[in-house]
């Protein structure tokens, strides 16, 4: 099955599907236990969530816990931002706050 369902070649954070690529099989079949985990959105269970779907396996998931969903003002509108979340996959908020750490010799090192 790891020939028929490759998965993203170019990790960007756009939504992926593995139901939309037609095979003789039905991809393989996951659900997502968080165990005692928050299911805040953007934590990190939903970073894991985020990797298995694009490695190709069919989770049930919904957009609004990944992070770069943006609550719209009616309810149940609302839209993903798959910039944001490719940042967020690339640590580049990480980056952006250690660039703001290094005025501070102290705050930086640790």
């Amino acid at each position: 099955m790891d020939d028929i369902y490759k998965g993203v070649k170019k990790t960007d954070g756009e939504t992926y599907d593995v139901e939309s690529e037609e095979a003789d099989r039905r991809p393989f079949r996951a659900v997502l236990d968080v165990g005692l985990a928050n299911t805040t959105t953007g934590n990190r269970v939903f970073g894991a969530l985020k990797g298995a779907i694009d490695g190709g396996m069919l989770v049930p998931y919904s957009e609004k816990r990944f992070p770069g969903y943006e609550n719209g003002e009616e309810r149940g509108s609302g839209s993903y931002n798959a910039e944001a979340h490719r940042e967020r996959i690339f640590g580049c908020h990480v980056d952006k706050y250690m660039e703001s750490l290094k005025g501070e010799a102290e705050a930086y090192k640790s």
